[in-house]
């Protein structure tokens, strides 16, 4: 809307950004958080479709009620499934056809296998959910295995099937931190509810936007590293993005 037009300015009246979603957009956030999400797309001439998709063509999208949205680039990006690989696997399944593991992430058919992340969920016995496929629930699990690891090392030297017989300590508790999104055009949403349902604090905005980079700023290794995106981020809110045109 802003930088393409500069760059493509022949074609400018012909771009259209439409957005296509089965249910609503951003459903994990709060409802005034997707309000206004829904009132700043459409306002910036984002069109929203709610719909299914249901065949792809080159050139156009079918969607479940038969109608079509024609296309020049189409860009998807949709819910995490298991893949292909798991699938194969003959182990116990959670539901969403994951790899099953109990409350220490253990795959209960095998010793001495854990599976985390996106590829495992808790199995229905457990009557814990299945998590949802966030990068801070793989992190999570990650730090929670390293300790436990660590401590199944110390007390058994790290030999295999050791941990049989040992005493894992607390189980693994997942606990939300809250979600953060960009809509474009230097606003952001901020929901940091442990669960949907939850109360807790709600942002949306200019101000959302500068607690969104600041988080992702924390997630950047090194201090040099910061400061060349913080720099890049100032620059590029001064005098627009640096794009180049190639051909």
């Amino acid at each position: 809307m802003r930088d393409v037009h500069q760059r493509y300015a022949h074609v400018k009246n012909y771009i259209r950004v439409t957005l296509i979603e089965a249910n609503e957009i951003l459903s994990s956030f709060d409802i005034g958080l997707r309000q206004y999400a829904t009132k700043h797309l459409t306002k910036v001439g984002v069109r929203l479709v709610r719909g299914v998709v249901k065949e792809v063509h080159p050139n156009k999208i079918i969607l479940s009620d038969g109608s079509d949205v024609p296309y020049g680039l189409l860009v998807w990006s949709t819910g995490v499934g298991p893949s292909e690989f798991v699938k194969s696997l003959n182990l116990p399944k959670s539901p969403g056809g994951r790899i099953g593991v109990d409350e220490w992430l253990r795959v209960p058919s095998i010793e001495d296998v854990f599976a985390l992340g996106d590829c495992a969920g808790f199995l229905e016995q457990t009557g814990r959910p299945v998590l949802p496929a966030l990068a801070q629930v793989a992190e999570r699990e990650g730090k929670y295995l390293v300790e436990l690891f660590n401590r199944i090392g110390k007390e058994s030297g790290g030999k295999a099937f050791s941990a049989k017989e040992m005493a894992l300590g607390e189980p693994f508790v997942y606990k939300h931190l809250g979600s953060m999104a960009s809509v474009g055009r230097y606003k952001a949403l901020v929901d940091l509810r442990q669960t949907k349902d939850a109360k807790g604090i709600s942002l949306a905005g200019f101000m959302s936007w500068l607690i969104w980079r600041s988080a992702y700023l924390t997630r950047v290794l090194s201090w040099r590293n910061r400061f060349y995106v913080a720099v890049n981020w100032g620059t590029t809110l001064v005098f627009g993005r640096d794009n180049s045109r190639i051909g």
